[in-house]
């Protein structure tokens, strides 16, 4: 049996928005001004926003959790990096 996380209108919603973000961070690639940069960010930003919005009237916690698992990932990309330093500050003595 086939188990789907979303139904047929969320799965089109979904998979238009993840289309969107998609199109919107390649365009980020190719940018050649600061100002259209951050537009395109802006606007994979909303896109996600919304997707998670989606979830979220689903399944209630969703937001809070991607949340959660964003600090996680945070705190360990901050804790990679200060090892990294500690690393490179013993390499100078």
């Amino acid at each position: 049996m086939d188990k789907k996380l979303f139904d047929d209108e969320l799965q089109a919603a979904m998979q238009q928005l993840y289309d969107e973000t998609a199109e919107a961070m390649r365009l980020a690639t190719v940018s050649p001004d600061l100002d259209d940069l951050s537009a395109v960010f802006a606007a994979a930003f909303l896109k996600l926003g919304m997707a998670t919005g989606l979830v979220e009237q689903r399944h209630p916690g969703f937001a809070k959790e991607v949340e959660e698992k964003r600090q996680r990932v945070i705190a360990a990309l901050m804790k990679e990096q200060q090892a990294q330093q500690e690393q490179q500050q013993q390499k100078k003595h």
